[in-house]
């Protein structure tokens, strides 16, 4: 039985009770701490608090500082800087380049706290859980529950469009079908009791036992239980050198693609970081089942930065549709989708994904429990287009 969360009166509730106490804090800063107290023992946790006011307040990060000046500027002058996002010692730009080639920097996949269906769940009367349950839709019924955050610059999407749209993935019966790669694997998470690490960097490690390779791995099990055949490439294309990872890793799809030519998903597999002024880590959680997971965030690249990726549409109406799944596993799971002016490297199958599982304040345990719910949802999706093909 999926669990299903409250609904929309107690979450519009929580939005809205946060931005008030968000601007309650503005023109009271010396009783700060004890109004925090309240709204989080009111909202039964940190991260909504967080969420509800980072939605209500449009507070962006700092990889758009003109954003953040202008969120800055139209708060009360007495508020407290807002949670925003540095730009961190990894933060470049990826610039257009010449065909085949990928610009030898690339930026750090860094958005807004997520909404995730925060104001727009629908409301559930008592007793309607169970009957839904019975017969869970493949994709939600109200497509307005879908989420995307566009950070292009010319390119206009309605996600209803895209779930309404038949998937052209094709997932071959035979050989390999997935290929799960880290174009940074050594990102890792908050060092919590049981799995401490030795950091090569800030909230990164070399040991594949604690970084993205972990959560690679986990994925790779559900996968394979579920039939589907995985490679995982446990490469480290960002270390010892950051600078030019995206370029390396393409080298590396390319050799698999090559060495494969039954695979048809590439998943390119991150975690977030979501970092405020005051150096605040914040991270992205939900509850299914009892337990807390990292909330799951796909970034689908386009060609409006002016690489080449003709069928970027493609990658997005996937994504579209795993969400959708993601959706009926829980609707605080899946974080907006992010539509991107780069192409991290997604136009070399129509199966490409970038998965940010979580954020460096996310706890190993919380990415791994996130990893395993969406390895679920989009193993669904795959399967469906392994019949058809």
């Amino acid at each position: 039985m999926r669990p299903r969360k409250q609904g929309r009166r107690l979450r519009r509730l929580a939005a809205l009770g946060a931005a008030a106490g968000a601007v309650w804090l503005s023109l009271h800063p010396g009783t700060a701490a004890d109004m925090g107290t309240a709204l989080v023992r009111a909202f039964h946790g940190s991260d909504l608090l967080t969420q509800a006011v980072s939605a209500e307040l449009g507070i962006d990060s700092a990889e758009d500082a003109s954003l953040e000046q202008e969120v800055l500027e139209a708060l009360p002058q007495t508020t407290p800087e807002a949670p925003t996002e540095p730009a961190s010692a990894d933060s470049e730009n990826e610039e257009p380049a010449a065909e085949a080639e990928e610009p030898e920097s690339e930026p750090e996949l860094t958005e807004a706290l997520p909404t995730s269906g925060l104001l727009d769940a629908p409301f559930e009367e008592e007793g309607e859980a169970e009957a839904e349950d019975e017969t869970e839709p493949i994709v939600p019924a109200d497509a307005s529950l879908l989420e995307l955050t566009n950070n292009t610059d010319n390119i206009e999407v309605d996600l209803s469009d895209y779930l309404a749209r038949e998937l052209t993935l094709t997932v071959s019966q035979e050989g390999p079908q997935i290929l799960i790669m880290h174009t940074h694997a050594t990102e890792a998470y908050t060092i919590a009791d049981g799995d401490e690490y030795v950091a090569s960097d800030t909230a990164r490690t070399t040991n594949e036992n604690y970084n993205m390779i972990r959560v690679g791995e986990e994925m790779k099990a559900v996968f394979e239980e579920m039939g589907l055949s995985v490679v995982h490439d446990t490469t480290l294309y960002d270390y010892p050198s950051y600078t030019g990872s995206y370029a390396r890793s393409l080298e590396g799809i390319a050799s698999y693609l090559e060495e494969y030519p039954t695979i048809s998903i590439v998943l390119d597999v991150h975690r977030d970081a979501l970092i405020a002024a005051d150096g605040t880590v914040y991270k992205v959680t939900d509850t299914v089942d009892g337990e807390t997971i990292a909330q799951v965030m796909l970034v689908v690249g386009t060609d409006d930065g002016g690489l080449n990726h003709p069928n970027w549409a493609e990658n997005l109406t996937l994504a579209t549709y795993i969400q959708a799944r993601m959706l009926g596993i829980d609707d605080g799971f899946p974080r907006a989708i992010n539509l991107r002016s780069q192409r991290f490297n997604q136009h070399m199958t129509a199966g490409s994904l970038l998965v940010e599982v979580g954020t460096s304040g996310n706890t190993l345990q919380e990415a791994l429990a996130g990893a395993r719910l969406f390895a679920q949802a989009a193993g669904e999706v795959y399967l469906e287009c392994m019949e058809r093909g």
